[in-house]
Parts: C-alpha cells; structure tokens; sequence
C-alpha cells in the first residue's frame, strides 16, 4: 500500500478523481430531486472540480499542501449551484487543514478530510443531513479513527470509501424526499465517485476505461414517477430566481466596509433561501434563491467588484418542465414510459 502522498501524487488523485465524476455525471444528475428535482447536481460538481484540476495543472506547486490550495482555489472560482459551491468548500478546508504538510500520511490525510467537513457546514446557512454534507462527516469520521491505527494514507482512504458508500445508503433514512422516491442523495453519490477516483490514482489505476455507471431501472422509475407527479404551481415558488455572484475583494471598499463572513451571510439571509456565502482572499462567492438579485448584487458591492453574475428565473425553468416530457439520462425506454403514465 502507498505510504503517503506527495505533491505529484496528490495531483494525479484530484484528476482522477474528476475523471470519475464526469465518467458517472449523467448518473449523478438523474438521482438529483433535492433540494429541487432539476438534475444538474452531477454536472454542475463536474464542472466545479474539473474547474480545480484546471487551476492545478497552470501552476507550478510541487508540495502536497500547495497542490491542494491551488486546486481549492480553482474550485472556488468555478463553483456551479448549491452542490458545486459545497463541493468547493470540502476541499477548501482539505487544503486548509494540511496547510504546512508537504508529504500526507494517514493522519494528515484524516486531518484534512475533517477539515472540510468544518469548512463545508460552516459555509451552508441550514445545512440538511442526509446529503453530501453527511457523506463527508461520516467518511471523515471513519478516517479519523482509521489514522490512529495506521499511518498509511491508502489504508485511511479505503477505510474513509467504506463509510462513505455504507453512508450514502443512509442518506433515504434522514431525507424524507429521498426516500418517498427511492433514490440515495446525488451530490453524495458524486463525492463517492470523486474519492474512488482519488483512490484509483493512488494505485496506479484508472477510470478512463470503466464503463460508466447507469442509474437502475428501478431509480429511473422513481425519479421519474416523482418528477410527474410532484410538480408545483411556478406561482407557488416564494424565491424565482437562482442568483449566482462573484466579487473580487477591493481595499478601498473593505476598508470603509471591512468584511465579515458570518455577518455578510445574516445580511442576504433575509433575501432568501438556499444561501450559501463562501470567500478566500481574493473574493466571495454568493449563491442565493431571491426574488430580487438586484439586492444581493448591491450587498456584494460593498466589498469589490462583480466580476460574475448569474441569474436564472426558476418560475420560467419549472414551468418549462412541467410541459414537457420529463428527461432524465440514461432515457426512460418508450414502454416504460407508456407504463409511468398509467401510475
């Protein structure tokens, strides 16, 4: 088993890793129906992370601890959705929690996995168990333990896996929506594939040639049978637009208005749902369901400048969906289909 993991090691893993993800994102995105059934959870992660590798492979850092900052600030810029800016914060608190060590064993490795936990809940505004969230906390958990048995990295991964896939199958028992519909969680699912990655690389393997896989009949089913049958009014949805906001730091606004994250995140609260608000420092990435993006941006101002906006009107998606034939991927067979509309 591979003792520890050096700079370059750890770059082959994070690769790996998004290799994986987008392998089985069409996968992710069809188990996706929390918080809302849009089936984008697989892509916008994939997108985050491959956003990550990006950033990684333009630098030069050499060490374990500067790999990981470097990838976590390319996972900040490109975060995508609620899952993608989660996502970007686990490793943000990974990086954060192996900051001096330039070789990782068990027990850094363990460490920086329970630094991302810390980071991830700290950044979610009501964080929900039985999704992502948990999958992290219980394999890092598992880590921990792990590493005060062995200092070998490899072993702390398989043992962190293990309790990460048996906790992926708990996430119906704490997510009433997931169980009503017979689904785990997707953005849990999607960690699973981004550690089984890491750990592919650690042996010298990879996914490039693995078939990807498929959500099962019986998912599909559900999933389907769910997204027919439990569509809202549009009018009914109290926060219409998905608003998504970027902004560089800038000293002579910080310095008027010095910037604290916790109560940045209390302000925009009260223009929404679904918020998270996550910053390093060179900027703050705001993700919000508001009925006024234009508050949010005016809040964001006070800090720097936009440099990305975006905004999606979630009245104009959902009634969309409900008029036409629900797609999820791989695609429902005709004679399914003919079968769900007897449900």
């Amino acid at each position: 088993m591979s003792n520890t993991i050096n700079g370059q090691m750890l770059l082959a893993m994070f690769n790996e890793g998004a290799v994986a993800l987008e392998k089985h994102a069409k996968r992710v995105d069809a188990l996706n129906v929390f918080p809302v059934p849009d089936g984008d959870t697989g892509t916008n992660m994939s997108l985050t992370i491959r956003s990550g590798v990006k950033e990684m492979k333009q630098q030069d850092a050499t060490s374990a601890n500067q790999v990981a900052k470097t990838f976590s600030k390319g996972l900040l810029m490109g975060a995508r959705g609620n899952s993608g800016v989660i996502l970007s914060q686990l490793f943000r608190g990974f990086a954060k929690g192996i900051e001096h060590d330039q070789v990782l064993d068990g027990q850094a490795l363990a460490k920086a996995f329970d630094g991302g936990v810390q980071t991830a809940y700290k950044a979610v505004m009501k964080p929900v168990e039985g999704t992502i969230l948990t999958v992290a906390k219980d394999a890092a958990e598992k880590a921990t333990k792990s590493a005060k048995k062995t200092k070998d990295a490899e072993q702390v991964l398989v043992d962190a896996i293990e309790e990460a896939k048996a906790s992926l199958e708990r996430t119906p028992d704490l997510l009433p929506v997931l169980k009503e519909v017979g689904v785990v969680d997707s953005g849990g699912q999607g960690l699973v594939y981004i550690y089984e990655g890491m750990l592919r690389a650690m042996r010298g393997e990879t996914t490039a040639d693995d078939a990807p896989e498929q959500a099962t009949m019986e998912e599909l089913v559900h999933v389907e049978h769910h997204n027919i049958q439990g569509d809202m009014n549009p009018e009914d949805i109290e926060f219409g637009y998905c608003t998504e906001v970027m902004v560089r730091f800038s000293d002579d606004k910080t310095n008027e208005s010095p910037y604290v994250e916790e109560d940045f995140r209390n302000t925009l609260s009260q223009y929404g749902d679904s918020l998270l608000v996550v910053s390093d420092e060179d900027i703050i990435k705001i993700h919000i369901h508001a009925e006024h993006p234009g508050f949010i941006m005016n809040e964001a101002q006070k800090y720097g400048d936009l440099i990305h906006v975006k905004v999606d009107n979630m009245r104009d998606q959902h009634a969309a969906l409900s008029n036409e034939p629900k797609k999820t991927e791989p695609p429902v067979p005709k004679k399914l289909k003919k079968k769900l509309s007897l449900l």
